[in-house]
């Protein structure tokens, strides 16, 4: 599969690699995002050691690296060898630091599943530090699901960046996605995601339900367990996250809603840890409202990737249940429908921040939502107009005759973007629409419509 849409994450990880000054990059990010091909695309160029760390206790990590450092600069000689049979971390990271030529070009270290150094309590990140203080241009680029650095450990004064890297989004991968339209290719993204491990299994020549059987449903399908595998392997008992999941997988929801889902759980707290570990994972987003205070606990979570959200609506009760709505044809398309409603702000979200130049003349420097009170604005920001921007999202177009009407009244009750100059109005439908919306829209100077086409490229 060719590399996709990862053009602003390659800026940030070569303009890091390019600095003098030894640093520490962690690159986070769940299973199957394309971490590994994103840092060998950027270090390419640069004077690079790979490693990947292996599941393996202590001992058995310094002898990998030993291994992975012979391999990379053969012409080292031997390194002495401790009572466990493999060297110390500090004599490991000396022959590095003697390895690596001086002629002022930065050198990399790539520690590929660094999470797995944590695991087996490798006594690494004080001798690293101590590397780093003595060899210029060094960048050791650590790549694990979830940050590896301790904040309070010898390591941090050494992080230069952490790159937290999720699923592609819809614009990115619209050419491998199935469908004839924009709208057909909207479903599609909300059903497989944006995970590149995911997407490589579909055939854009054959239907989304198609596709939606033979990779997820179907019996035997490469991805009918992918749901309970994610959590198998990054957390020790799985049952609550699983819950968690299920109850986020209609849509984002509050804390509440949250708790409701775990009902084993007896106090609403109890929650927070399970949360805050499927955040750390990058599995979901915890999300507030633009015009919220930094402190506020009126958070919103959602899951990140769409496909875990329609494999925990859909395919999760399937695993546990005799018969389900998804086994039928009108059964299967409704469910994709509905879940793509709920994935459709999100995409619109995207497109703000990255893509609306087109329609626009300028991102967003600021996107997210608005809520509280009586206001519930999906989508809203500031451009780098400075513009503000308010988007109601259309994936059913039966209500949009008053959508406009109804986003008016929205934004009169809010107090973001107050006083500014210029405050649009969006309205996203996820197809062509009415031209009874296109006419109310064209009389307004304050108001746009983007349609499905917009957000897919012209689809």
């Amino acid at each position: 599969m060719e590399f996709l849409g990862r053009s602003r994450e390659l800026g940030i990880l070569r303009s890091a690699l390019d600095a003098r000054e030894s640093s520490v990059i962690e690159v986070v990010g769940p299973p199957g995002v394309g971490k590994s091909t994103l840092v060998r695309r950027a270090t390419q160029g640069f004077r690079v050691l790979h490693h990947r760390a292996p599941p393996l206790p202590d001992p058995v990590q310094r002898a990998a690296f030993l291994d992975s450092l012979y391999r990379g600069f053969p012409e080292e000689v031997g390194v002495p060898q401790d009572g466990n049979g493999a060297a110390s971390w500090e004599t490991a990271l000396d022959a590095l630091a003697r390895a690596l030529p001086r002629d002022g070009r930065s050198s990399v270290l790539v520690i590929d599943d660094a999470h797995r150094l944590g695991e087996a309590r490798a006594r690494i990140e004080a001798p690293l530090a101590r590397t780093l203080s003595h060899v210029a241009g060094l960048h050791v680029v650590l790549v694990s699901p979830s940050p590896c650095v301790d904040a309070a450990g010898p390591l941090e004064r050494n992080l230069a960046r952490r790159l937290e890297v999720g699923p592609l989004s819809f614009r990115a991968v619209v050419e491998l996605l199935p469908g004839s339209d924009a709208r057909d290719l909207l479903a599609a993204y909300a059903v497989f995601g944006g995970n590149p491990g995911n997407l490589r299994h579909l055939n854009p020549s054959a239907g989304l339900l198609t596709n939606a059987r033979r990779v997820i449903l179907d019996g035997g399908a490469p991805l009918a367990d992918a749901g309970l595998a994610l959590l198998e392997r990054s957390v020790q008992t799985p049952s609550r996250y699983a819950a968690i999941l299920q109850a986020l997988s209609l849509g984002e929801g509050d804390w509440a809603r949250i708790h409701s889902g775990v009902p084993d759980l007896s106090a609403s707290g109890q929650v927070a840890p399970y949360l805050r570990r499927l955040d750390d994972l990058g599995i979901i987003e915890v999300r507030r409202s633009l015009d919220a205070r930094p402190s506020t606990r009126a958070r919103r979570y959602r899951i990140r990737d769409p496909f875990h959200a329609f494999w925990f609506r859909c395919v999760f009760p399937r695993l546990y249940a005799a018969s389900h709505g998804t086994d039928t044809e009108a059964g299967l398309n409704a469910a994709v429908r509905t879940h793509a409603a709920s994935v459709f702000p999100m995409v619109c979200r995207q497109f703000m921040a990255s893509d609306a130049l087109e329609r626009l003349g300028h991102n967003a420097r600021e996107c997210g939502s608005l809520w509280g009170g009586d206001v519930e604005i999906e989508v809203a920001g500031i451009l780098t107009s400075g513009a503000t921007f308010y988007g109601h999202t259309l994936w059913d177009l039966d209500g949009s005759a008053s959508a406009l009407g109804r986003l008016d009244a929205q934004v009169r009750t809010t107090r973001y973007g107050f006083g500014r100059e210029t405050r649009l109005r969006l309205i996203f439908t996820s197809g062509q629409p009415p031209t009874t919306l296109e006419r109310e829209v064209v009389r307004r100077y304050d108001a746009k419509v983007i349609t499905g086409g917009d957000l897919a490229g012209g689809h």
